[in-house]
């Protein structure tokens, strides 16, 4: 009996002694975690890759690797979810498969990336509704990305298809029906599911 005594004791003193350097551990390899995640060079290299990876090379399969699956885009005035930036990126390299979108000038402010990019290519496929014009595009813009544990939750962007489709010689009418069927679209992407997100998993 005083050997099971003495040995509940042990063990309880044991868990006691341990329970606080695990919980100290634990503390300490979250708060590692955290400030590698959202660290300001960590963030730049993420928004970098945005135009490196996903515009320049196409790579798709970073998509989940770079943004949250709630990220919301913003194009002056117009929203879009995950899946629709993704398809409206998608519909530009398609249309210009020799597209590259350089970022100029990288800067960090908190959990904001704001970045300067270049995007030229020349536009000789049917992409995103547009028959090919063989017109070159060279087109300057701004994004701020907002980030939440190392992944993008938010791009704001100017509206940059006021300038693309002047270089392309498209006609206002052709532009507002763009428009309208993007508005077709927005719409029931908002009653339904996004099917592209899904479907990149």
């Amino acid at each position: 009996m005083k050997y099971r005594v003495l040995a509940l004791t042990i063990i309880i003193c044991a868990a006691i002694t341990a329970a606080p350097a695990q919980k100290r551990g634990r503390q300490q390899a979250e708060a590692q975690r955290e400030s590698k995640q959202n660290s300001p060079e960590q963030n730049k290299a993420t928004a970098r890759r945005v135009f490196d990876d996903l515009f320049t090379r196409g790579n798709e399969g970073a998509v989940n690797e770079i943004y949250a699956k709630n990220c919301k885009f913003r194009f002056g005035n117009r929203t879009l979810g995950l899946g629709q930036a993704i398809a409206e990126g998608k519909g530009w390299r398609a249309a210009a498969p020799d597209l590259v979108m350089t970022p100029e000038q990288v800067s960090a402010n908190g959990d904001v990336v704001t970045v300067s990019w270049i995007a030229r290519g020349t536009h000789t496929r049917q992409g995103n509704g547009l028959k090919p014009t063989g017109k070159r595009i060279n087109m300057r813009g701004r994004t701020e990305f907002r980030f939440a544990n190392g992944k993008i939750v938010e791009a704001n962007s100017e509206e940059y298809r006021t300038e693309l489709f002047r270089q392309l010689g498209v006609s206002r009418t052709a532009a507002s029906m763009m428009d309208n069927t993007e508005m077709v679209w927005a719409t029931l992407a908002a009653l339904f599911p996004d099917p592209l997100y899904a479907a990149l998993h």
